[in-house]
């Protein structure tokens, strides 16, 4: 009897183990920081492609080598890109300001707000 009690004591105590270690488990990623790398990585290739670049009225154009004209803007709380002002093709979601400085012919800065008030920001040298 004594040993089925130590026994049931024992299994309880062991279930409780995987609660104890919930804190130190790691947490997952914030979904809005990887989408906004994504985002710079794939404007940096744009960038890279393009021709020319331009900031206009807090959007960035991309005049590409076949004549097409890329525009990334603020639609709300997105990020869209556009092809020759045409299409609504959704970059990034949750984002309460987009702010473009075009430095020089060669040097973009692009910053993001997302909706909760973080910034991600990131240059873009062109290499003509």
């Amino acid at each position: 009897m004594e040993a089925f009690i130590a026994l049931s004591v024992l299994l309880m105590l062991s279930s409780l183990i995987p609660v104890l270690f919930i804190p130190i488990q790691k947490q997952p990623p914030n979904p809005q920081v990887e989408e906004s790398s994504l985002f710079f990585s794939m404007l940096g290739k744009e960038i890279r492609e393009g021709k020319s670049v331009e900031v206009n009225n807090n959007s960035l154009y991309i005049t590409l080598t076949n004549g097409n004209v890329l525009s990334f803007s603020r639609y709300h709380s997105l990020i869209r890109k556009q092809v020759n002002g045409l299409g609504h093709e959704v970059w990034v979601q949750n984002i309460s300001e987009m702010v473009l400085k075009k430095h020089s012919d060669v040097l973009l800065a692009v910053k993001l707000i997302d909706t909760q008030g973080n910034e991600y920001e990131r240059f873009f040298r062109r290499i003509e």
